[in-house]
Order: structure tokens, then sequence, then C-alpha cells
């Protein structure tokens, strides 16, 4: 008679351990859906040299892995007829809060593409060039110690760096590298590097900047036609003196 009701019961509880597992189950749904994104983000981040965008939000991480631990442990005492401790469903709700509060500005984080990344670059490299192309339509050359174009430089950013990152999320700091020849471009430069040729006398110069691939290599940035995007500058001495550009930073 004893056996029978505790069979019973085990019986009866069947339905609720299997409502209990599909609400939970739910949570962890929301908890994946809202976290899989920085999981994504992290695993592409480790498997490029570089990438674009800020780091993984660790909250939406740790929610993730949260929901995933207290979900395994549920549906291993489901399986094993017995009912999971309270700990477990309160793991997984704690991973839901966290998730809902990590998402309170949306799922999606922008700056994240290599495109959006070249566009800064871009951008950088278009600015300086303004500097200095009315330095040297002013002056008659350009400099062509590197002193004064990494001050300007550093005008031009405010001191930001660049959205590419390395593996350990670092940030990449915009930089100048000075050539010898435009013919013979180095290889080996990070994103965000804008590759100088100042001609002897500094008449004239060229800057080559350097974004990233979707695949997370260094690459000269290309017009939609192909061809490298380059800034070149030139002294005119038929041309009036440029105005001063110095007052615009790049946003």
């Amino acid at each position: 008679m004893k056996s029978s009701s505790s069979a019973a019961r085990q019986d009866s509880s069947l339905p609720l351990r299997l409502i209990h597992a599909i609400v939970f189950a739910g949570f962890t749904a929301i908890c994946l859906v809202s976290g899989w994104p920085e999981a994504q983000h992290l695993l592409h981040s480790q498997l490029q040299l570089f990438h674009a965008g800020p780091p993984p939000r660790p909250e939406l991480l740790l929610a993730v892995l949260a929901a995933l631990v207290g979900m395994t442990a549920v549906l291993v005492q489901a399986l094993r007829g017995r009912s999971a401790r309270l700990f477990w469903s309160l793991l997984i709700l704690g991973g839901l809060v966290i998730a809902l509060w990590g998402n309170r500005e949306g799922v999606v984080v922008a700056g994240r593409t290599a495109d959006s990344a070249n566009l800064r670059i871009l951008r950088v490299a278009r600015d300086l060039h303004g500097r200095m192309v009315s330095e040297l339509q002013n002056q008659g050359s350009a400099p062509e110690d590197l002193v004064a174009w990494e001050a300007t430089l550093q005008q031009v950013t405010m001191g930001q760096t660049t959205p590419v990152r390395t593996r350990s999320f670092a940030p990449l700091p915009f930089r100048i590298q000075k050539i010898d020849s435009p013919e013979a471009l180095p290889s080996n430069v990070p994103p965000g590097s804008l590759l100088l040729y100042v001609m002897e006398g500094g008449v004239a110069y060229e800057i080559h900047p350097v974004g990233i691939s979707p695949s997370g290599e260094p690459w000269l940035l290309r017009d939609p036609k192909g061809e490298d995007i380059v800034f070149r500058g030139a002294f005119n001495p038929d041309l009036l003196p440029l105005p001063d550009r110095g007052g615009h930073a790049t946003p």
C-alpha cells in the first residue's frame, strides 16, 4: 500500500516537472536570443586577427552561461524523475533578469562591421588630407618630418582610437607610417595606419589609408571600382592660398 501511494505521488509530479521544464526552457531561450550576438562576436573576435566594434557585453555572456547551466541541471533532474533544486530555477531567473537588463538599449550593437570601421578610417584620412593640403598650398610645401603630420593627426582624431581591436580587445590607434615609394606599399601594417609618401621638397604627398577586410585582415581601402583610395596633394603656384580647415574635427 505504501509503495503504491509513493508511485502515485511520483506519477502526479511528472506533469509538474514537465510544465516546470517547459516554462524555464522558454526563459532560457530568451536569454539565448538576447546574448547570442555577444557570444557570436566573442567567437568571431578570437578567430580573426582583427575585428571591428566594441567588445562583447560581459553581462549578456554571463546571462547565457547561467541560463544554460541552470537549464541543463533542470533537464538532467527531470530525466532522472526528480524535481530540480530551487537553486537551478533561481539561476535561470537570474540569467533572464540580467539578459533583459543588458538589452535595455537594444540587442544589436552598432559599429561591429568592417565597413563601419573602414568608413571611420576613411574620414580621418580625408580630414587629415584637408588640413595638410591647405598647409601645402599656403606654405608652398608640406612637412617632410613625421612629427608635424602626427601632431595634425592628433588634432583630427582628438586622441580617439580606431574602431578596430585585437583578439585581446585592445583598440588600435590611428598612426602614420612614412614610406619611401608609393609603388612599394608595405603589407604588414595594422588597420588604422595611414601610409604617407612625401615627395622631396614637400611639393606633393600621398596618403594611403589601411582598413580591415571582412575576414579581419589589414587591407588598403578601395573604391567601388576596386581602385586603391589615395589622397593626393600637390602645390600649385597658380592657385590662391586655401582657407585653413583646422577648425573642423572628425566626428
